[in-house]
C-alpha cells in the first residue's frame, strides 16, 4: 500500500430517523417533575393576586368577548348561555396557545442549561405540556362550577354522555401544540424574525377555530376548511359535551386524530435530529 495514501476516518453513532429514547425520559422522570414544579412556583413569585390569575384569566377575557361578541356584535350563540358558550372555549384556546408558546421558545429559554447539562432535551417542552395541563385542570373547575350555577338557575343545561370523552379531546389539543411547538422551536432557533411572524399568525389562528363563535355561521362551503383545524373538533365536541343534543361529528374526531399524530411524529423527529445542531446556533 504507498505510504503516501491518506485516510479519514468519521466515527458516527448509529442514527434512525425516529429513536425517541424514551428509557432516558423514564429515567430522568425526576427531573421532569422538577421542571414542573419549578414553573409552578416561578409564575406566581412576587405577584399580589398569585394563583387566583388562574381564575381570573379566563374569567376576564370571557366577559370581553361576552361584551364584544354578543352585545356589540351581536353573534348568536344558540340556546347556549354566553358566558357557557365563550368560557370552554376560551380555556382550551389558551391552553393551547400557552403550550405552543411555551414549546416553541424550548431552545432560547432553556439554552443557559442546554449548553451546561447533558438530559434528554425533550424534557423541556414535556414540562411544560404538564404545567400547562396542571393550570388547565383548575380552569375546568372553575368552568364546571359556573356550569353547575346556570344548570341548577333553570337553563336549559343538560350534559351529554360524550363527557366521557372530554379529558381525550384535551389530550389531542396538547398533542398537536407539542407537536406543532416541536417543528417551530427548530425553525425559530435557526431563523429568530420567524418567530414574530408567527406570533401574528398564532393571534389569527384563534379565529380559524370556533373560539368565540358557533360554527353553525359558518358558510358550508368554508366548513371543511374549519374542520381541518384538530381544535375545531376539540372545541365544538367539548361543547356538545356540556349542552346536549349537540352534534357530535366521529368522523372529524378520527380526522384530528390523525392529523395531529402525523404533526407529532414530525416534529418529534426533527426535533431529535436537530437538537444539537440546534445548540451551535443559538
Amino acid at each position: 500500500m504507498d505510504k503516501n495514501t491518506e485516510w479519514e476516518w468519521e466515527i458516527k453513532p448509529e442514527e434512525r430517523w425516529f429513536h425517541l429514547n424514551l428509557k432516558d425520559l423514564i429515567q430522568y422522570k425526576d427531573l421532569l417533575f422538577r421542571f414542573v414544579r419549578r414553573d409552578i412556583l416561578i409564575s406566581y413569585q412576587q405577584t399580589i393576586l398569585g394563583p387566583i390569575w388562574v381564575f381570573l384569566q379566563p374569567l376576564l377575557t370571557t366577559l370581553v368577548y361576552f361584551v364584544i361578541f354578543t352585545k356589540i356584535a351581536k353573534i348568536p350563540t344558540g340556546k347556549i348561555p354566553a358566558i357557557l358558550f365563550y368560557l370552554p372555549g376560551t380555556i382550551i384556546w389558551t391552553y393551547f396557545s400557552e403550550c405552543l408558546n411555551g414549546t416553541m421558545n424550548t431552545f432560547f429559554a432553556n439554552a443557559y442549561i442546554f449548553r451546561k447539562v447533558y438530559f434528554p432535551r425533550l424534557i423541556t417542552p414535556l414540562s411544560i405540556i404538564l404545567f400547562h395541563s396542571f393550570r388547565l385542570c383548575i380552569q375546568l373547575v372553575l368552568f364546571v362550577l359556573v356550569y353547575l350555577f346556570f344548570m341548577y338557575s333553570h337553563h336549559d343545561v343538560t350534559p351529554s354522555w360524550w363527557i366521557l370523552i372530554v379529558p381525550f379531546m384535551i389530550l389531542i389539543s396538547a398533542v398537536f401544540a407539542l407537536g406543532l411547538g416541536l417543528i417551530v422551536s427548530v425553525i425559530t432557533a435557526k431563523y429568530r424574525d420567524l418567530d414574530n411572524i408567527l406570533q401574528f399568525v398564532l393571534r389569527l389562528f384563534m379565529f380559524a377555530a370556533p373560539v368565540v363563535y358557533p360554527l353553525s355561521i359558518v358558510p358550508e362551503k368554508y366548513k371543511l376548511l374549519f374542520w381541518l383545524n384538530p381544535l375545531t373538533s376539540v372545541i365544538e365536541t367539548s361543547r356538545a359535551a356540556f349542552f346536549a343534543p349537540h352534534i357530535v361529528y366521529p368522523e372529524y374526531i378520527l380526522l384530528s386524530v390523525i392529523s395531529v399524530v402525523v404533526i407529532l411524529f414530525v416534529g418529534l423527529t426533527l426535533f431529535r435530529k436537530r437538537e444539537i445542531e440546534v445548540m451551535d446556533v443559538i
